[in-house]
């Protein structure tokens, strides 16, 4: 019995032995790959990937501030300029055919309508504006916005500056209904207008650019016959639906000197 009795001992002895060791191993398991060093390659591995991201996003912000900036100055500078291009589409009524008008503005022949005029471009006024009033050889009018908010923020009034050129074909003119009654309302005179000379009418700039390809191509075929009224209060929902194939200027931007061709 104690020979067994002594056989039981030792294989207690190898049993406790294999015990400490392998609760030995487990402990450097648990030190190497355990779950605090788990979470914190975890944690590494997920701020790894999200200072990623927003670097790329942080990159690109940065580039187009510095883009809208550029712009901001590039605009800033060529508002400048007494240049405005026109883009004018629906020419001769047909769906998608356009052309460009470069306009230069005259400071030195009606400097209020050449303030205001630049106002109205800066602010993109002119944009979708359609040519409702079109004369064959007269002259062709636009100038109220298709959005009739819009246009009723621009109901001030400004004074009249005096004739010092004549309505000559190609220049550009406001509107009125009477002494210091411009606003928004323009005209482009098609052949020369000299009698309006007498009545007021002041030109502010002139056609540098485009003059019988695009203005001479200006849809006529609606006259006279758009309501103004109807487009004050309306707008281009009553343009759209009852004149479809009117001109309409596209956009209305200022250019430098240097892209007048």
């Amino acid at each position: 019995m104690r020979v067994k009795g002594k056989r039981s001992d030792g294989a207690r002895a190898k049993h406790f032995f294999l015990l400490f060791a392998l609760a030995f191993v487990v402990v450097i398991l648990i030190k190497s790959f355990g779950s605090g060093s788990w979470h914190s390659k975890a944690a590494n591995d997920e701020e790894h990937n999200l200072n990623k991201i927003p670097a790329a996003s942080l990159t690109a912000s940065k580039d187009n501030q510095v883009a809208s900036d550029t712009t901001i100055t590039k605009n800033e500078a060529v508002q400048d300029s007494n240049f405005v291009e026109f883009v004018f589409s629906n020419l001769d009524g047909e769906s998608g055919k356009e052309g460009t008008v470069i306009v230069q503005l005259m400071p030195e022949w009606a400097p209020l309508g050449v303030e205001r005029i630049k106002e109205l471009t800066a602010a993109k006024f002119y944009d979708e504006c359609r040519v409702f009033r079109v004369i064959h050889r007269f002259m062709a009018q636009l100038g109220i916005n298709g959005d009739p908010k819009i246009q009723k923020t621009w109901k001030k009034e400004i004074k009249d500056d005096p004739v010092k050129t004549s309505n000559a074909r190609g220049t550009v003119t406001f509107a009125m209904a009477g002494p210091n009654t411009r606003t928004t309302q323009i005209f482009f005179n098609k052949v020369d207008n000299k009698y309006l000379d007498g009545q007021g009418f002041a030109p502010f700039g002139k056609v540098v650019s485009g003059l019988e390809e695009v203005i001479d191509h200006i849809n006529e075929e609606y006259k006279e016959t758009p309501n103004q009224g109807k487009i004050q209060n309306r707008g281009n929902e009553y343009l759209l639906l009852e004149f479809p194939r009117l001109s309409f200027i596209k956009t209305a931007r200022f250019v430098s000197s240097a892209d007048v061709k």
